[in-house]
């Protein structure tokens, strides 16, 4: 039995007591995005969770695969050796993560290895995503947060290595990069991206990505209207490039007054207007 739902869900109660009555369950994953905001237990989803309130209703279980992000709002101060204390019951390796931002959230999250998923969010600078294991190898979908470090070049040109399959990309830091490059085309290649999302960001990140990374693949771009303006006003051949095979273009605003200069630089774009929100 496979469960997947990678949008933040607070009611998961439902699913627990379904999954307690599934006795006879041999082979199950789990891939979930769980907020425990107002709701009990007021804390992590971790190994004595799922034991207590998974596994021991499972007695002929043979192979549990997981990857479970829960966030919490003012979380209490845990350690990542106590999250990692917690599994002392599981036999198959495992690994986790613990992050805090300014924004008063908190996540931890837990998955089996090999990680069998194809999905990472809300992923900072302080996420182990690079390791010559290539844990992450198989992951098409990022979606990037940090409201306390910028994301640097060196970053993303790790991302790149650790992630060859990625094909949709969305960034969230409206933090200025320290270590700018001045070169006009940086060594970065994201063969297979599809998708990028620039909506709440920095302008260095736009002008990374659209100016100096080679996206040879780009097909769909959400961004940020006075950015994107800015970035065709510079009218750098790298950018032109990367956008000439858009065929989606998505907007926080309406093109309407400058649809002439829009169509000069997305010769293919279809234009939308895109939301602009966020949902931890």
């Amino acid at each position: 039995m496979t469960i997947t739902m990678y949008r933040n869900f607070n009611n998961y109660e439902p699913c627990i007591f379904l999954l307690q009555r599934l006795v006879n369950v041999e082979y199950l994953t789990l891939l979930l995005a769980i907020g425990v905001q107002g709701t009990t237990p007021n804390h992590f989803i971790d190994g004595f969770f799922l034991e207590r309130n998974i596994l021991s209703y499972m007695p002929r279980l043979r192979q549990f695969n997981y990857h479970i992000r829960s966030i919490l709002k003012n979380a209490s101060h845990i350690t990542i050796d106590q999250i990692r204390q917690s599994f002392f019951k599981h036999q198959r390796p495992f690994d986790c993560v613990l992050d805090n931002f300014n924004n008063n959230y908190g996540q931890c999250q837990i998955y089996s290895i090999p990680f069998i998923g194809t999905r990472l969010d809300f992923v900072s600078n302080r996420f182990p995503l690079f390791d010559i294991n290539k844990t992450f190898s198989n992951v098409t979908i990022l979606l990037l947060f940090d409201d306390i470090k910028p994301f640097e070049s060196v970053f993303f040109e790790r991302v790149a290595r650790a992630l060859p399959r990625l094909r949709t990309l969305e960034i969230f830091n409206q933090l200025e990069q320290q270590e700018k490059t001045t070169t006009e085309k940086i060594n970065i290649d994201f063969a297979h991206l599809t998708v990028l999302i620039l909506n709440d960001i920095h302008m260095d990140y736009a002008q990374q990505f659209l100016c100096q990374i080679y996206l040879p693949s780009l097909i769909e771009l959400a961004i940020n209207k006075d950015i994107l303006l800015t970035i065709i006003d510079q009218n750098q051949q790298q950018a032109r490039d990367n956008c000439c095979r858009v065929g989606t273009l998505l907007t926080s605003e309406p093109f309407y007054e400058s649809i002439d200069i829009i169509e000069n630089f997305f010769p293919l774009a279809y234009y939308g207007k895109h939301s602009n929100e966020r949902k931890q």
